[in-house]
């Protein structure tokens, strides 16, 4: 199963001494973020660590393991059954935050941080293995580049990639 919390950064308030850090200037008017903002280099870490202090006090079932990526939550297990059970109990202790539209599974397919997991097994995911079929020439550098690093990201996934990216 694959959970994606809504919004996060925004959700985080910020603690009353630190909103002078976030304090902005615009068209004259002085404002101040009285929650974690996004462009913040250091948000993804913050919202990470929130997130994982959430997880940390939820009983799981040690049959089941739980992944986190920053707003990311990815949840594997043999029984389908303890799966779904700690997806609905890591839905309820956050409040009903993830909106069912963000819920993938529990499955034996989920697509989890743009990967496709197949039973357990990172795989390509159909959409891109139909870009890298197509075969398509790039019209421009910026295409070219997209195309290099998708190669470049998913090489150890395609059977015969040496043979077929030799010059």
């Amino acid at each position: 199963a694959a959970l994606d919390v809504k919004d996060m950064f925004f959700m985080i308030p910020l603690r009353e001494q630190d909103k002078a850090q976030f304090a902005f200037t615009w068209r004259g008017n002085q404002f101040s973020f009285n929650r974690l903002p996004q462009g913040y280099k250091h948000s993804p870490t913050i919202a990470h660590n929130a997130l994982a202090k959430v997880l940390t006090k939820i009983h799981i079932s040690p049959d089941v393991k739980v992944y986190q990526y920053i707003d990311d939550i990815f949840i594997g297990g043999e029984n389908e059954e303890n799966v779904k059970l700690t997806m609905e109990i890591i839905k309820r202790n956050l409040m009903e935050l993830i909106p069912e539209v963000n819920c993938q599974g529990p499955a034996q397919e989920v697509k989890f941080l743009g990967v496709w997991w197949v039973k357990g097994a990172a795989s390509v995911p159909p959409d891109t293995l139909e870009k890298i079929e197509c075969g398509q020439h790039p019209s421009d550098v910026k295409e070219l580049q997209g195309v290099l690093g998708t190669l470049g990201y998913w090489r150890k996934h395609i059977p015969g990639f040496s043979i077929i990216a030799r010059p």
